[in-house]
């Protein structure tokens, strides 16, 4: 059976156009038992090996960039290799290179990776404009190399055209 079409994300880069959430992971460990890095990388094990190879999760999805980082580390990191997407939703208040480079590092840290494959940035008030300050910086890291795509979440069309 053929696994889903496929969609490029970025240049030289595809992913499944099917993608697997991992917000339950965080509804899972509510009740503060963490998952089993391991086996539940295992799991998704099973959704690759049926051609559904791109993974979605966020900075607050529980262990699930822990999990992904699993999986990811079972692969050539220069070879074929599940995709994982993940956002970094910090809260309203001052975007300094610093921090978003620290949030950029934890998701890094957390995934077991080099560059991230796709950073989706979310922001909560608009309100508050450090967000365009935060996409500057997010901009030079992924000229560093760090971050392949970056996406938003959370953003409209208006806020988007800025």
């Amino acid at each position: 059976m053929p696994g889903p079409e496929r969609w490029t994300y970025a240049e030289g880069a595809s992913a499944s156009r099917v993608i697997c959430g991992l917000w339950q992971v965080a509804d899972l460990e509510k009740t503060g038992t963490i998952l089993d890095p391991e086996r539940a990388a295992d799991a998704l094990e099973a959704y690759v090996a049926a051609g559904f190879d791109t993974f979605d999760m966020a900075d607050h999805y529980g262990s699930a960039e822990l999990i992904a980082g699993r999986l990811l580390a079972r692969y050539d990191p220069a070879g074929p290799r599940p995709r994982a997407f993940t956002k970094w939703c910090p809260p309203p208040g001052p975007m300094t290179a610093e921090i978003v480079r620290r949030g950029v590092t934890d998701r890094l840290t957390r995934l077991g990776v080099e560059r991230l494959d796709l950073l989706q940035f979310h922001w909560w008030t608009f309100e508050h404009l450090a967000w365009l300050d935060a996409l500057h910086e997010l901009a030079k890291l992924r000229d560093e190399g760090l971050i392949e795509a970056i996406g938003v979440t959370n953003v409209d069309a208006a806020h988007l055209h800025l």
